[in-house]
C-alpha cells in the first residue's frame, strides 16, 4: 500500500511539473493575430511627419535591440504582426504581444515565420536571426527614401496593408535599389501603425524586397 501511495505521490508530483512547464512554454509561444482583416481599431489621424518620426524612432529601437522601448509602443490589444513579405497574411504570420516583444533578447527558439518565395522551405528562425534577416538587414534608420502611405517599389508580392489594416498608416524606410543592379537590390522595411487613445502604436512589421 505504501509503495502504490509513494508511486501516486510521483506521478502527481510529475504531472504538476509537466503542467507548470507547459503554461510556462505556452506563454512565450507567439499567436496568430486576434484580429480579423478589415477591423479598423483606430484611424490614424497623424501628420505625415508625426509618422515618419514614429518610424524612425521604431527602426532605431530594433537596431539598438532596445526591446524595452519597442514593447512600450506596440499595440496593447492585437499586439505586432511580423511578415517577411509585403502580403500580410493574419492566419499564418506570427503576432507578439507587448510582453514578448519585451523578452525578444531572451529567445532562443526556433519558429516559423513563413515559407521562403523561392524555395518554398518555412522560414524557421530564432526571433535574433528573423530580425537580422528581416527587419534589420539594412540600416533603415538611414533610409535615403522614406514614404508615408505609398510603396516606392513593389515586388511579386500582392501588396494588401489597405486591405488588411484599414485606417492605419504605414511608412516605408526603402532603399530604392541601385542604378549599376538595374534597381533589383531594393528592399523596404514597412511600419505600420494605428492610433490607440489618441498615441501611434506599432501594429505591423513588414519586410519587402525585390524577388526573382
Amino acid at each position: 500500500m505504501k509503495k502504490a501511495s509513494a508511486l501516486i505521490y510521483a506521478l502527481a508530483g510529475l504531472l504538476a511539473g509537466a503542467l507548470l512547464t507547459l503554461v510556462v512554454t505556452y506563454s512565450l509561444i507567439p499567436a496568430l493575430s486576434s484580429r480579423d482583416a478589415h477591423e479598423d481599431s483606430g484611424t490614424v489621424s497623424s501628420s505625415n511627419a508625426a509618422l515618419t518620426d514614429a518610424a524612425l524612432e521604431t527602426a532605431e529601437y530594433f537596431k539598438s535591440s532596445d526591446y524595452e522601448a519597442l514593447a512600450a509602443i506596440v499595440h496593447p490589444d492585437y499586439g505586432v504582426v511580423f511578415s517577411p513579405f509585403a502580403t500580410v497574411n493574419l492566419a499564418s504570420n506570427l503576432s507578439f504581444t507587448a510582453k514578448q516583444v519585451e523578452n525578444f533578447g531572451e529567445s532562443t527558439e526556433k519558429l516559423i515565420w513563413g515559407v521562403r518565395s523561392d524555395s518554398g522551405e518555412p522560414i524557421s528562425m530564432t526571433v535574433g536571426d528573423y530580425l537580422a534577416n528581416y527587419v534589420v538587414d539594412r540600416d533603415y534608420t538611414a533610409s535615403p527614401v522614406i514614404t508615408v502611405n505609398y510603396t516606392l517599389r513593389v515586388g511579386n508580392s500582392r501588396e494588401n496593408v489597405t486591405d488588411i489594416f484599414p485606417g492605419a498608416g504605414f511608412v516605408d524606410l526603402c532603399y530604392p535599389g541601385t542604378q549599376e543592379s538595374e534597381y533589383s537590390d531594393w528592399s523596404i522595411l514597412r511600419l505600420v501603425f494605428e492610433e490607440y487613445d489618441g498615441e501611434i502604436r506599432l501594429t505591423a512589421v513588414i519586410h519587402s524586397q525585390a524577388t526573382v
